[in-house]
Order: structure tokens, then sequence, then C-alpha cells
């Protein structure tokens, strides 16, 4: 494995259920630097406006979090669903993982999300929601896709490295449309 240079903000970004918490926790333990989980901070906070009873999900403050995790110092992999409680400024890189929509639709269910909630995140998959989230805060230069649905932990250090980054990896469509009667 090649040398892992990377100061400042990594933050992971994709659906729920895509593989976001186990890349997160792992990159940090690589690389021996601080996580951070948005949804938790939030939480221990108290940095909640609301709740969502429909999808089951609490609205985060995403200002007083950015706030707070500006004053964050040294590197700090962050697990988000939400790129607007990151300071952008701050960000080094941003990895967007991506779960093919039928294994997606699985990993929901077996969470007890209610229809509405897994469909909205099996569409916010299929149009490339994580990879569009990801433009908000960083530019291409600065972002990888990786495979959440496989769990091969050596492309996640290739992409770190350098050896594999890039962006317009994975096209879901036909997967989604597979599945739609399902959902």
């Amino acid at each position: 494995m090649g040398n892992i240079n990377i100061s400042g903000l990594i933050v992971v970004i994709g659906a729920p259920g895509s593989g976001k918490t186990r890349i997160a926790k792992l990159i940090a333990e690589r690389l021996g630097c601080g996580y951070l989980n948005v949804g938790e901070l939030s939480l221990e906070k108290g940095y909640i406006l609301g709740r969502d009873e429909e999808r089951g999900s609490y609205i985060i403050d995403e200002e007083r979090i950015r706030e707070e995790i500006s004053k964050m110092e040294g590197t700090i992999v962050i697990e988000t669903i939400s790129p607007h409680a990151v300071p952008k400024e701050r960000v080094s890189l941003v990895i967007a993982v991506r779960c093919r929509p039928s294994i997606l639709l699985g990993r929901l269910r077996e969470r007890g999300y209610p229809e509405k909630k897994i469909r909205e995140n099996l569409e916010y998959e299929a149009i490339d929601g994580p990879l569009f989230d990801a433009l908000q805060i960083a530019d291409a230069s600065k972002i990888i896709e990786i495979d959440g649905c496989e769990g091969n932990d050596e492309e996640i250090f290739d992409a770190l490295t350098g050896i594999r980054r890039g962006i317009g990896r994975f096209n879901w469509s036909q997967d989604f449309l597979s599945i739609l009667e399902e959902i």
C-alpha cells in the first residue's frame, strides 16, 4: 500500500445503509485520526430542529453542526448524509459511498425503515445523489466514489493513495429499474 498523506476533513457521504460507517471507521483507524458521526454529534449536543415523523428521522441543525466542526483541529473522518453540515473550506477529500439499489433495498428493510424512506433512499442512490452531494462541498479532483456493496477494503486504500481515484464509476439505473415493482 502506498503512503497516505491527507490532512483536514475527510468526508464520507452516502445513503443510509450504503456502508458509510464501516468505511469511515476503517479509514480513521488506518490513518490514526479522529472519527465523527454527524448524526451522533447532533443528538449529543442537542442540535436538533425537530423530527420528521413520516421518515422516522431527526432534522439536524446543519449550521450549528458546521460551526462545531469548524472549531475542531487535526485530521478528522466525518460520516454524514448531509453535505451542508460540513465546513467545505476545510474539506480535503470526499468519499462518496455507493451501493447497488437492490442490495440497499435489503439493508434498509433489515433496519425496519418505512417504505417511503426506503424508496427515497433508493432513488437518491439511483440518480447519483451521493456524488451530487459530494460536489456540493468539493471539486471533482477531491472526490472518490467507493463501492460500499462489496466491502473491498483495498479498493478504499488504493483510492486514498491515489492509485485509483475518480468519479462517474457507477450507473445503477438498470438495477434500480429491476426492483421498482418491489418498492
